[in-house]
């Protein structure tokens, strides 16, 4: 049954609800600009995760906002375990049936042949020579960095050189140096964390990397606030939105 006038409800205490925004185009600058609290970003280096934040709060002030209302954080995926090793083989175990297919994918980044049979050796040294990064992927630069370190052809693939995001494999302190990096250079307000497996993997990130930012002044220990939109740093907005 529909109502005719107002519902004998409370508002809700975040007010309005906190509007995230995904995408980069200068289409969704603008549309980011005038309405989006926060901002998920892809971005693979510090550099660009810098000029995509400076280009959302340079559209918010073009809108007559403070370039604060506007938050910028860039994904992360992690797979946090003891050591390198043991991260390695986690991510060899949940993500080695699409090894095949991406094999020839980072053939393309690199701009050499790879041969699906040799998997358990290293890329050969004369190989990386003649690589050829993709100007078109901008995850080719890493890949190569760690391809030259030695790994093999398998641990290449299972440092996620060829997933979404950055991805972090090994111990929290890892994650930790990565985030605080990102942000103390001003690329990140904050961070969209995506852990291999939600199951056990929520619990390493929040066990094995929160209390090292916290160590570092970098997390909070207590919330300040009660809301989301406390939490983000939105600023109070009730009712009918002025801007629409």
């Amino acid at each position: 049954m529909g109502s005719r006038g107002p519902l004998y409800i409370p508002p809700s205490e975040q007010g309005q609800p906190v509007i995230f925004h995904a995408g980069g185009s200068p289409n969704a600058h603008e549309l980011a600009g005038r309405f989006a609290n926060v901002v998920i970003g892809a971005a693979f280096t510090i550099e660009d995760a810098r000029a995509q934040r400076n280009a959302f709060r340079e559209s918010a002030k073009s809108f007559g906002r403070k370039p604060d209302e506007i938050k910028y954080i860039p994904g992360l995926m992690t797979t946090i375990a003891k050591d390198r090793r043991a991260a390695l083989d986690r991510r060899i175990q949940l993500t080695e049936h699409q090894f095949p297919q991406r094999i020839g994918y980072l053939q393309q980044m690199l701009g050499i042949p790879l041969d699906p049979s040799d998997l358990d050796k290293p890329i050969s040294k004369s190989l990386l020579e003649n690589a050829r990064l993709s100007r078109y992927d901008p995850r080719s630069a890493n890949a190569l960095k760690i391809a030259k370190e030695g790994w093999s052809l398998r641990d290449i693939l299972a440092h996620g050189v060829i997933d979404y995001h950055p991805v972090i494999v090994g111990p929290g302190v890892e994650a930790a140096d990565h985030m605080q990096s990102w942000f103390e250079a001003g690329a990140a307000d904050g961070f969209w964390v995506s852990p291999d497996v939600n199951a056990d993997g929520i619990d390493a990130f929040v066990n094995e990397v929160v209390p090292v930012l916290q160590e570092r002044g970098l997390f909070h220990k207590e919330y300040e606030g009660n809301t989301l939109r406390e939490h983000v740093g939105a600023p109070e907005q009730y009712g009918i939105d002025p801007r629409v």
